[in-house]
């Protein structure tokens, strides 16, 4: 899917989003799989990266991908789930102690919008 060019900080969002709903949809250790973003070239669609971050892989984002509708699926309802500000995030949603150096950026609002588009709800 082709995300539209939107903030930094809701880009991170539905990373982190999608991380955690992989995490919590497939059973995956939430350490054992992370991610990224990057720009091919400026004023492009921003690229999501997953990586599984254990020695010699352990095909983690395989699994992501052969069950990405669920995986998807699991980051909303975990997103609806959470009750904090739409304009915020919290440990229940998106934080966690690794992306920490970004939580004044993570918003759970922007998660959601980016994730309904995707996933065609209304």
């Amino acid at each position: 899917f082709k995300l539209p060019i939107r903030s930094e900080g809701a880009i991170y969002s539905l990373l982190y989003a999608i991380l955690d709903g992989a995490s919590e949809a497939l059973g995956i250790q939430r350490s054992d799989i992370h991610g990224a973003y990057y720009y091919q070239t400026s004023g492009t669609y921003p690229s999501l990266i997953f990586y599984d971050d254990v020695p010699g892989g352990a095909g983690h984002v395989k699994r992501v991908y052969g069950h990405l509708r669920p995986t998807l699926d699991a980051a909303y309802r975990r997103l609806l789930r959470c009750e904090c500000g739409l304009d915020t995030s919290c440990y229940s949603c998106l934080r966690n102690y690794q992306n920490q150096f970004i939580h004044d950026k993570l918003q759970r609002g922007a998660a959601i919008d980016l994730l309904k588009e995707i996933l065609e709800l209304d």
